[in-house]
């Protein structure tokens, strides 16, 4: 009984993720469920259910005032940049690739100011991963308001059983057929 190489199954999947857009870079768009993040006012930003972790390298929170902030990267917020690692534009993420995006501050003034925010349709871009989520706030805490916020988001799609995981599966199967 010889045994194959982990190579061939190696190549399989390789092939797959390359012909699914994964190791190009595609980007990925969130359409799963829709989740709502709330961050009380003047709860503490540095725990972890003040944050929206949304990856491992973007969680937006808010101190007891001005903008919104990655947590991860950022001690608060900061003019023209925060949240580090994000851009915004106005629109859905059914016209991601058209929409200009911005730095979040500069998104917000341009639909009136954080205040005016709730009820605007937003396209959240996570730089670093590529990802594209709708945001939607719900409430802005105004000045002496504690930092509140509240915002309903898109989800990272749950995967469906598709082509890249039938190959996998065929490839594991055939890869257990000729060990026997």
């Amino acid at each position: 009984m010889t045994q194959r190489p982990l190579g061939s199954f190696v190549a399989i999947l390789a092939i797959g993720l390359a012909f699914t857009g994964v190791l190009h870079g595609a980007p990925v768009i969130w359409d799963g469920p829709s989740i709502t993040f709330v961050k009380d006012a003047f709860s503490d930003w540095t725990q972890l259910e003040n944050q929206d972790r949304l990856t491992d390298l973007v969680w937006i929170t808010r101190a007891d005032d001005k903008g919104i902030f990655n947590a991860k990267v950022e001690l608060g917020f900061t003019h023209s940049v925060s949240p580090s690692g994000t851009e915004w534009a106005s629109g859905t993420t059914a016209q991601f690739a058209s929409l200009t995006y911005q730095p979040w501050e500069t998104w917000a003034r341009s639909v009136g100011n954080p205040p005016a925010t709730p009820g605007k349709n937003a396209v959240l871009h996570l730089i670093a991963e590529d990802i594209y989520l709708d945001v939607k706030f719900t409430s802005w805490g105004g000045p002496g308001g504690g930092g509140a916020f509240t915002y309903i988001r898109s989800t990272d799609p749950v995967p469906e059983p598709g082509s890249l995981t039938m190959l996998c599966l065929g490839g594991l199967a055939a890869s257990i057929r000729r060990r026997r």
